[in-house]
């Protein structure tokens, strides 16, 4: 298939795969954003969720943030499905290999690697958007004196004017990390999980649609597991930072952010 076209296939499904990722994991990723963020408000995430709910309601609250959510779910997936081909054509000239299709699994990773910086860049500042939507009704309770804007509009324009463009791009490193790390796990446990399920003398491009889904579920849980502590230091240095009872994550050095959480909170914090 032409690259370009692959590329636009890519581009489209992958928008369209963002959107309705969002759509139904948004209140999740809310209650994960606020307990990342305010472990001394949220002992649990059921005690998170139902709180969200009867406070705030149901689109205040567990889908604050959404638009934002899904802007950058879309950029994510678009960028990251549009320059994977071309990683991987990238990776198989460095290694001197002539058709993508036969990888390995390290390869298909470093792959996943490359293209990570990609979607880093997009993801950056619609997701300091976004947790700053979702954490709105705790800064506001930890900060009573600052009168915080609301909406995705309003937290942008705050942003631009309080911390400039750069402020856009708080806590970049670790959500650096975090794609770069994550995609190389992501696309590695799905080639190997795809591998694991194609019968003897047949092709993985052959495997049924269930196949394909559970190969891609378990390569989700593959990379959430791995790139869970670095998500939670990029929520800390997005929306921790703002909190004056919080002034360990005023810092925008992520290692230092790292090691706080990790000397003061334990490892699973992270």
């Amino acid at each position: 298939m032409n690259q370009t076209i692959e590329s636009a296939i890519g581009l489209i499904a992958g928008m369209n795969g963002g959107i309705a990722a969002v759509l139904v994991s948004q209140p999740l990723d809310t209650v994960k954003v606020k307990i990342q963020t305010f472990p001394e408000l949220y002992h649990s995430a059921t005690r998170c969720f139902i709180d969200t709910l009867f406070k705030e309601g149901l689109f205040r609250g567990l889908y604050a943030g959404t638009l934002p959510a899904l802007i950058a779910s879309a950029a994510e997936n678009a960028v990251t499905f549009a320059i994977l081909p071309p990683c991987q054509n990238i990776v198989a000239y460095m290694f001197g290999i002539s058709d993508t299709k036969t990888l390995n699994l390290l390869q298909y990773g470093l792959a996943g690697f490359f293209t990570g910086i990609g979607s880093a860049s997009v993801l950056c500042p619609t997701e300091l958007v976004k947790c700053r939507a979702q954490a709105f009704n705790e800064m506001i309770l930890l900060d009573h004196k600052k009168a915080l804007p609301t909406g995705p509009a309003g937290i942008t324009k705050h942003i631009l004017k309080t911390e400039g463009l750069r402020g856009l791009y708080r806590g970049f490193l670790p959500t650096l990390a975090r794609e770069t790390f994550g995609m190389g796990v992501f696309f590695g446990s799905y080639e190997f999980f795809r591998d694991l399920m194609t019968p003897s003398g047949s092709a993985k491009e052959d495997l049924g649609h269930l196949a394909t889904a559970v190969a891609g579920g378990l390569s989700g849980m593959a990379i959430w597991t791995s790139i869970f502590p670095f998500d939670v230091v990029k929520s800390r240095m997005q929306i921790g930072h703002l909190s004056p009872n919080s002034p360990s994550y005023h810092s925008t050095n992520f290692l230092h952010v790292l090691r706080l959480i990790y000397q003061t909170e334990g490892f699973f914090s992270t």
